[in-house]
């Protein structure tokens, strides 16, 4: 034989050599599978860690935001404590400072005043006492300067800290687009609303934002209340307030909006920066990252997070261990198959059963060691080849969570166990998966030792041998008490109102469709909308701690009233629906609609005055009147306001031509509760001339609104819907300022010492502050109070006669001429008359309009004149359009007339140019007609 074929034949491994050789290599490779399953395991609990720190993270920003909220919120509350009136300088600051020690991130707490151009000098004079060089600013890059003019400012006026933030004082947020975007945001939804991040006017070097709630007095904006708040110290002082700073294993970087998109404001890294082993590579080291968005007064803020799972999970050194202590097993094994392969059968045997051995030894420390005691879970592990399945482990976590020591547990049967579970329905199905020998999973209740309640997610798995037999079964239970509860929570808060506990709007659209799919097609369902007639007044006199109650005795007598069958709900204010199943007909559905407002009726003592409540109310009908939930509710309310406008107190059924003009109305509503702000209202003017001399004495001021797409809208279309709403009071304060102003005007033009009248509502007239507030107007705009007349109607003052003239008398105090305006169409009781401190009886025009024809109209005109010529009064006639009707009024000693004989109401452009003649006015017909 050639020697190189012997060399050949001796490198040819021997048979243990080749025993040895795969048992090596299988070891090898069952060492490297354990392993990478360990590794999963680590970064599967590494994984649930970083979640878990996350979510603490992520609250503890939240609660950042929700206490900047609460103190805007308070902030805001202040205001409405003082019912419309001025809060002080000194009450803002003593408000402000708890709010600022007890939220130390917030940098400033702001009432922006709202001002109109023309009362921007008069704001400088006054603030410049306190603050010498005081004037309104704006920004320029990142400093401060003096504010171009435009129609209205909207102030820094009170600010705390004021040291720290001094500099800012008399800055316009309106000159700002930012800040101007947000307060027109905030006032058109009434809720909070925030900025984008922006630069600090206090350090410009640092991003923050800024919260805006704004501001009412009587309907309309007068500024609004806003927290500053500096975005990096907020994220800051909640992660380290909740420990959360100096903990390693975590990088959380914070990012807020800006308008090119989110921008980061606060990073924090404290990630395990060490050199990463050789061996990570290949058994991996993942880096989790999340991201959660936060939602926060209308923007969205964005946290994100990241973590590595060796310094989540302990380093990760597990998996190296397990390797290597296979990898030496696998050797020693070998080297011991290889010295005891030669011994024949019994060693090879004796081989087979050692790694029998080995490989159930490996399966029971992945079980007992990995997937129980190492799990934050409680874990239990069932003997499936054993009557009753009894338990033969459970981990700490089970301890924990359940209360039952290790050893009281163990031994026990599981179906006894289950047996004493309140959530049967639960065990049923965990049953089932037992017998079916089959995975299992159950949301249930469960109790603890102490006999608490708590729910829990349950798993059950089978582990079967290598035959495929099942012998353990394994059962997890995860804790989520606390996620129920919040859930639970969340929905009673989604789902009913927390004034009343009656069903809120989400509830009550889900009781009327459960309605309508009951009926099937087959019967009505009735939604009958109720309004609490005059509730506002309740409000606005007695405050909102006896509206809230007077809402919910409202609540109780209304569920009271009706079936049980039925629902009540709460969708706003002092308005709710009802949900009427089963009735027959429109005389049931009435019936019981009738029935709620006798409840209402009956008096009812609230804060020490009794008050009697009506109520209005609309009815709609399934399928009639609408097929949806939506639908039903809309029309039911449409047919409520036709029952207030229709007086109150009473029930109309919903007709289709009631749509159009609800919707008109409430087009025009909106439209009204921004002409003021929009500078839509003009006033027209119309002289009033003494007949004696013929020269132009006074003039009445007439409202008219210039709405920018119907054009000029005459007072008979919107003064009672601005009645109803409560917006005639500060319609009514425009009139009277921009009267005032523009008669000082005239005279200052040398037009002579003219006369302004002015028409008061019953709204305006019943108003506490009524004469300071005149009083105030006078001051500002420096007309005499001689110049100045108040026209009011008779039915007015007659509603509280000793109330009337108390405040009658204080404006006469206070030198305003008082007239009676369409004096002989309301009550004329002369005996009241008497008592009244008036200067002028206007004749109505019904009264005019027919002289000298009408002898009982003559009669009657020349009978006001003697009268108001006895109690010392001067009379003018309103509405003389014809020279027959001037010479009859001249012959009866008539003082002065108004009316189309002489002009008809005018802008002011053209009554100016009347004015400046100073001449005489003569009876111009053409004009009349």
């Amino acid at each position: 034989m050639q020697p190189w074929i012997a060399r050949l034949g001796r490198l040819r491994p021997r048979p243990p050599e080749i025993a040895a050789a795969l048992a090596l290599l299988g070891g090898v490779g069952l060492s490297v599978a354990l392993a990478f399953g360990v590794r999963n395991a680590e970064q599967e609990r590494a994984r649930s860690e970083f979640l878990q720190r996350g979510e603490t993270r992520v609250a503890a920003i939240q609660r950042g935001f929700t206490e900047a909220l609460d103190a805007l919120a308070a902030n805001h509350a202040l205001f409405l404590a003082f019912n419309g009136q001025e809060v002080g300088r000194d009450d803002f600051a003593r408000f402000a400072r708890p709010l600022l020690q007890n939220y130390p991130y917030l940098q400033a707490v702001v009432f922006h005043r709202l001002v109109e151009d023309r009362d921007r000098a008069a704001l400088e004079r006054a603030r410049a006492r306190l603050a010498p060089g005081y004037t309104i600013r704006e920004r320029q890059g990142a400093h401060l300067v003096r504010a171009a003019r435009r129609a209205r400012y909207l102030v820094v006026d009170y600010i705390e800290p004021l040291l720290a933030n001094a500099d800012v004082l008399g800055y316009d947020a309106l000159s700002y687009p930012v800040q101007a975007r947000t307060f027109l945001r905030s006032l058109a939804s009434g809720r909070p609303a925030s900025t984008v991040l922006l630069p600090l006017l206090q350090d410009p070097g640092r991003l923050g934002v800024v919260l805006t709630m704004p501001v009412l007095r009587r309907g309309l904006p007068a500024g609004d209340v806003s927290v500053v708040l500096d975005a990096a110290n907020l994220a800051e002082r909640n992660l380290a307030g909740a420990n959360l700073v100096g903990r390693p294993g975590m990088a959380v970087e914070l990012l807020g909006p800006t308008e090119q998109g989110p921008r980061r404001v606060y990073r924090i890294d404290r990630l395990d920066e060490r050199s990463t082993p050789a061996w990570h590579g290949w058994l991996g080291d993942p880096v989790f990252r999340a991201t959660r968005r936060l939602a926060f007064a209308g923007q969205t803020w964005e946290l994100r997070m990241a973590g590595r799972s060796t310094d989540l999970a302990g380093g990760g050194a597990a998996p190296l261990m397990t390797l290597a202590l296979g990898s030496l097993l696998s050797l020693v094994l070998a080297l011991w198959i290889r010295a005891r392969v030669v011994r024949g059968q019994r060693v090879e045997a004796l081989v087979g059963r050692r790694t029998a051995d080995l490989k159930a030894a490996l399966l029971e420390l992945r079980l007992y060691r990995r997937a129980i005691d190492a799990s934050a879970n409680a874990v239990i592990l069932v003997d499936a080849r054993r009557p009753g399945y009894p338990i033969v482990h459970v981990n700490p976590a089970f301890e924990r969570m359940r209360g039952f020591t290790a050893a009281e547990a163990v031994g026990k049967r599981l179906i006894e166990l289950g047996e004493k579970e309140p959530d049967q329905v639960a065990v049923a199905e965990l049953r089932a998966a037992i017998r079916e020998r089959r995975e299992g999973h159950a949301s249930m209740r469960l109790r603890h030792r102490d006999r608490r309640d708590l729910f829990a997610e349950v798993y059950i798995a089978p582990v079967k041998d290598p035959e495929g037999h099942t012998t353990h079964f394994v059962m997890t239970q995860y804790d989520v008490t606390l996620a129920k509860r919040y859930e639970l929570e969340l929905e009673a808060k989604a789902r009913f109102d927390t004034l009343t506990g009656l069903a809120n709007r989400a509830l009550l659209h889900d009781r009327i469709d459960s309605a309508i799919n009951f009926a099937g097609g087959r019967g009505q369902v009735w939604v009958a909308a109720i309004d609490l007639d005059h509730f506002k007044f309740v409000n606005d006199t007695l405050g909102h701690g006896a509206g809230d109650a007077l809402l919910k005795a409202a609540a109780l007598r209304i569920s009271a009233a009706v079936g049980r069958s039925d629902t009540v709900a709460r969708t706003g204010g002092d308005e709710f629906v009802l949900v009427l199943p089963g009735r027959a007909g429109e005389g049931e559905a009435a019936d019981t609609v009738r029935a709620v407002l006798e409840a209402l009726a009956h008096p009812l003592e609230l804060a020490g005055q009794s008050l009697v409540l009506t109520g209005s109310a609309g009815l709609a009908a399934y399928p009639n009147d609408g097929a949806d939930a939506a639908t039903l509710i809309q029309h039911a309310e449409v047919a409520m306001y036709r029952a207030k406008e229709l007086g109150r107190n009473t029930v109309q059924f919903y007709t289709p031509t009631m749509n159009e003009r609800a919707r008109d109305r409430l087009a025009l509503e909106g439209a009204l509760r921004s002409a003021l702000l929009q500078d839509e209202f003009e006033l027209y003017y119309q002289p009033q001339v003494e007949l004696g001399t013929g020269l132009v004495v006074g003039l009445e001021a007439l409202i008219r609104w210039r709405h920018p797409s119907l054009g000029l809208i005459y007072p008979d279309r919107f003064i009672q819907l601005a009645e109803e709403t409560g917006l005639i009071v500060p319609i009514g304060a425009w009139v009277l300022r921009t009267a005032c102003r523009q008669n000082r005007a005239w005279q200052h033009a040398g037009y002579g010492p003219l006369r302004i009248a002015v028409n008061l509502s019953a709204r305006q007239f019943a108003e506490p502050n009524l004469v300071r507030e005149i009083a105030r107007v006078l001051e500002d705009t420096g007309l005499a109070a001689g110049s100045l007349e108040i026209e009011i109607t008779e039915s007015l003052v007659m509603s509280d006669i000793e109330g009337a003239i108390r405040t009658m008398i204080e404006l006469k105090d206070m030198g305003v001429q008082l007239s009676i305006d369409d004096f002989g169409t309301g009550y004329s009781s002369l005996a009241y008359l008497r008592r009244f401190p008036v200067d002028v009886l206007k004749i109505d025009r019904s009264f005019v309009r027919d002289l000298p024809a009408s002898e009982d109209g003559a009669a009657l005109v020349a009978a006001i004149i003697e009268l108001a010529r006895g109690l010392r009064m001067r009379v003018i006639a309103e509405g003389v359009e014809t020279e027959e009707q001037l010479d009859y009024l001249k012959r009866r000693g008539c003082d002065e007339v108004q009316g189309h004989v002489y002009a008809r109401a005018a802008p002011q452009r053209e009554i100016e140019a009347m004015l400046r003649s100073g001449q005489p006015v003569r009876p111009h017909m053409e004009a009349a007609r």
